[in-house]
């Protein structure tokens, strides 16, 4: 990996985990075109990076959550954890492969299909986040494992078919990435060994810079701007069916 390539690494990683385009997809396109090594602890580093500037972006929220832990989203966030981790656990146990990517075009039609639904079904009725709606997103973020589909996109749309308006819905998706992505980081550096083959050091702190600056900007994007799902559905709509030709 040379150092223009760890910046690009790094960037992609950073906007694409907070916008809707699946960031584990993009690493995966990357590393099977060859602008990467395929290393497991890069990615976990840069998943850090990214987790760090989701605490920055979320810190009242979080503090919120530490602070009232009975009548804030406690609750809310252990709900959607359960199903996340009995899915995940279930893919990587039965289907690893997917895990892998090997249907990432697929994935990636999925996320637009996702997008378009949550835009176009969500209830006009503003409703806020319940134990129900909670195990749902889990469900649905236990699915996001796959490469290809967004894991923001995918909790956000479904809280917004569950009622619950868009900045509430982003925000929580948000929340809940934190337990995901800290733990994802053990686990998998655990079964790694924490192996730093085919990236340095340079390139690795670089990398994971880049990452986190980029991961604010795209989260401060996400939290403040009332965008719609529709341009980000139409990007991964041209990028599922060109990874057919390119993969």
């Amino acid at each position: 990996m040379t150092i223009w390539r760890a910046i690009l690494f790094g960037l992609v990683q950073g906007l694409t985990e907070f916008l809707p385009v699946s960031s584990s997809g993009h690493l995966i396109l990357l590393e099977r075109l060859s602008f990467a090594p395929p290393s497991v602890f890069l990615n976990l580093t840069l998943h850090l990076a990214t987790l760090l500037a989701v605490l920055v972006t979320m810190r009242r929220e979080v503090w919120a959550v530490v602070r009232h832990p009975v009548r804030g989203d406690l609750k809310y966030l252990i709900a959607a954890s359960v199903p996340t981790v009995v899915i995940a656990l279930a893919f990587e146990a039965f289907c690893p492969a997917l895990t892998e990517g090997a249907m990432l075009p697929f994935c990636f039609l999925a996320t637009t299909c996702l997008l378009v639904l949550g835009d176009t079904f969500s209830k006009g009725r503003s409703r806020d986040i319940s134990i129900g709606s909670s195990l749902l997103v889990g469900a649905v973020q236990g699915v996001a494992v796959l490469p290809g589909i967004s894991r923001s996109g995918a909790t956000i749309s479904a809280l917004r078919m569950c009622g619950v308006d868009r900045e509430r819905a982003t925000a929580f998706s948000f929340l809940m990435s934190i337990p995901v992505i800290a733990g994802g980081f053990l686990i998998e550096g655990v079964k790694s060994g924490f192996s730093v083959e085919g990236v340095t050091v340079t390139e690795l702190l670089l990398a994971s810079v880049v990452a986190l600056l980029s991961g604010l900007f795209a989260a401060k994007f996400m939290l403040e701007k009332r965008m719609r799902m529709l341009p980000f559905a139409v990007y991964t709509f041209v990028l599922g069916i060109v990874s057919f030709f390119l993969l």
